[in-house]
């Protein structure tokens, strides 16, 4: 009979230990409440934004580029380009190029340069007007006369900076007039045709233009 008693003892024992230790574990389908799980980011779970990220900042735009004072009130520049029959031009085309001491000296080599300068534009557009198909034969014997007269041009201007350099006044205003003489030669030989307007007449106004500030501006030189 004790024997018996202590089999039922174990027994009990043994169930007892094993439904502790099944207490103790999580079970599967547990009527517990079970510790929240970590909020899942979908549609509906409401989440907290994410932190802003810093975009970098837009580019700051170019500055404005604006003259120094000196060169749009300087009184000495206004004063050499004002004995000229186109004073505005005059300041205008000789800005991008001025540095140094302003004196009429200077102004009037770089008001030559600027001729110089459109000269070679307006040559460039003569050529291509030369190649293109759609000019007649008399225009583009026009335009190869002016072909001529602005490279005979571009020589008596770089012979006016060498009579500049060599204090020669009367080589200096021959060779001006003559550059002046060149560009009225090439709009000479558009009058003849039966045409509106020449090809070439806005450009041969400037270079004109240029080109008698340059012989104005040189009546400064002593």
């Amino acid at each position: 009979m004790d024997t018996h008693n202590h089999i039922v003892l174990l027994i009990i024992s043994s169930v007892l230990l094993s439904f502790s230790v099944e207490a103790i574990c999580v079970p599967r389908n547990s009527t517990h409440p079970s510790q929240p799980s970590p909020p899942r980011h979908g549609k509906n779970h409401a989440s907290s934004p994410p932190p802003p990220v810093s975009s970098p900042s837009p580019p700051l735009p170019p500055p404005i580029s604006i003259l120094p004072p000196i060169l749009t009130t300087d009184p000495l520049l206004k004063k050499i380009c004002g004995v000229t029959d186109n004073p505005l031009l005059c300041v205008s085309s000789v800005i991008p190029y001025l540095s140094g001491k302003i004196d009429p000296v200077l102004i009037l080599q770089l008001q030559i340069k600027a001729c110089d300068n459109q000269t070679r534009i307006a040559l460039q557009e003569v050529l291509e007007l030369i190649k293109d198909p759609s000019t007649s034969t008399i225009a583009s014997t026009c335009l190869q006369q002016c072909q001529e007269t602005y490279n005979d041009a571009l020589d008596n201007l770089q012979n006016a900076v060498s009579a500049i350099a060599a204090r020669d006044k009367g080589t200096l205003n021959s060779m001006l007039s003559a550059v002046i003489t060149d560009y009225e030669t090439c709009e000479d030989g558009f009058a003849e045709l039966p045409i509106s307007s020449s090809p070439m007449a806005v450009a041969d106004e400037l270079l004109s233009k240029l080109a008698s500030n340059c012989l104005a501006i040189a009546t400064l030189i002593h």
